[in-house]
C-alpha cells in the first residue's frame, strides 16, 4: 500500500525523534514536539497504520514505537534531504586538518572522532591500501658498491625506503637520470599500476636511460608494499554503550562486528570505488548486521593520475 502524505509526515517525525533520542516514540511526544497538525488521537491512528504496514514496531515495555528496517529504508530513500555543508563549515574542517600537518594517520584518527561526534554513534575510517597509494616522487641514491637506496614519497604523505642490490656499480649521476625518467613517467600512478602496467611498457618502449633497462625489474620488485592490508580507525565506543545501555544483546552484536576487522574490510571494499553516499540498513548488508545500519562514503587525498597510458 502506498503511504499517504499524512503517513509520510508522521513516519519522518518519528524516525527523526528516534534518531535524536534513541528511545521509543509515542503519539504525545510527536504532538508536543513536532508541528504535525493532528490531534494525539489521529496520530495514534496513523501510527497503528504504519505498524500494520511494517514500517514501525511496538516496544511492549513502553507505549512508544520504533522504526523497523523497512521504515528506515523508506525514510532514507524517500523522506530524507541530504544536508549540504556550508562553505564556512567546510573551511573549518579544512583548518582542523591543516593542524595535523598532513600526517595521514592523525588525519584519519581525527576523522573517525569527528564522525563519531556528529553522528552520536561509532565512526569508522579505513586507511588506503598501500599498493593503491599514488606516487608523488621517487629518488634513487647510491649508497655503496652494489647497493642503491630507493625513496618513494607517496601522495598520502607516506615515505617508503627500499634497498636494492645490483650487480654493478652505478654512479649518482646515472641514478639521477634514472630517477628523473621515473618521475616523468610514474608520478600520479599507484604502485599496482606502476608494477603491472607502466614499467613493463617502459621496458618495451626503451626510450629511457640504458641503466633503467638494466635495473627496471629490481625497481619494480622493490616497490611491493610490506603489507597491503588497510588500517582501521574506530572511535565512539562510549556512544555505543550509551545508546544500547538497555539492549545488551544488540550491544554485544555491534561490538562483535567492530571487532571483526576482516569482515569490516571486506564489507567496505565493496564501496571503495563507488562515488556517493550509501546507506546500508540491517540485512541489506549481511545477516549478521540485523538491527545495524551503516552510512558510508569514499574519500581521497590528493589527485590520482587517470589519463590512459600508451606506448
Amino acid at each position: 500500500m502506498d503511504l499517504t502524505e499524512r503517513h509520510k509526515r508522521i513516519l519522518k517525525a518519528l524516525v527523526d525523534e528516534f534518531i535524536q533520542e534513541n528511545r521509543p516514540v509515542g503519539s504525545k511526544t510527536l504532538f508536543d514536539k513536532h508541528d504535525i497538525g493532528l490531534s494525539p488521537a489521529s496520530i495514534r491512528t496513523v501510527l497503528k497504520d504504519l505498524e500494520d504496514f511494517g514500517y514501525l514496531a511496538s516496544k511492549h515495555t513502553s507505549g512508544g514505537r520504533i522504526p523497523t528496517e523497512r521504515g528506515y529504508r523508506f525514510y532514507v530513500d524517500s523522506l530524507v534531504i541530504l544536508y549540504e555543508l556550508t562553505l564556512k563549515e567546510k573551511q573549518r574542517i579544512q583548518q582542523e586538518y591543516l593542524k595535523m600537518q598532513f600526517k595521514l594517520d592523525q588525519i584519519l584518527k581525527a576523522t573517525a572522532s569527528v564522525l563519531s561526534s556528529l553522528s552520536n554513534a561509532a565512526g569508522i575510517v579505513i586507511g588506503p591500501a598501500k599498493n593503491l597509494d599514488t606516487l608523488k616522487h621517487i629518488e634513487l641514491i647510491h649508497v655503496r658498491g652494489d647497493e642503491i637506496l630507493m625513496i618513494l614519497v607517496m601522495r598520502s604523505g607516506t615515505v617508503l625506503h627500499r634497498n636494492i642490490f645490483v650487480d654493478q656499480n652505478y654512479s649518482q649521476e646515472a641514478l639521477y637520470q634514472v630517477s628523473k625518467y621515473l618521475n616523468d613517467n610514474l608520478k600520479g600512478y599507484d604502485i599496482y599500476e606502476i608494477q603491472n602496467v607502466i614499467i613493463p611498457k617502459l621496458m618495451i618502449r626503451k626510450d629511457g636511460p640504458e641503466d633503467f633497462i638494466r635495473i627496471a625489474d629490481l625497481i619494480s620488485s622493490a616497490m611491493t608494499p610490506d603489507n597491503s592490508e588497510v588500517t582501521l580507525y574506530i572511535d565512539g565506543f562510549k556512544n555505543l554503550y550509551a545508546n544500547f545501555r538497555d539492549e545488551e544483546q544488540q550491544l554485544s552484536q555491534v561490538l562483535s562486528l567492530l571487532d571483526d576487522q576482516g569482515f569490516l574490510k571486506a564489507f567496505f571494499s565493496e564501496y571503495i570505488d563507488q562515488d556517493g553516499v550509501f546507506t546500508i540498513i540491517g540485512k541489506d548488508g549481511d545477516r549478521s548486521m540485523s538491527g545495524v545500519s551503516i552510512i558510508t562514503s569514499n574519500y581521497k587525498m590528493g589527485e590520482k593520475r587517470s589519463e590512459p597510458w600508451e606506448l
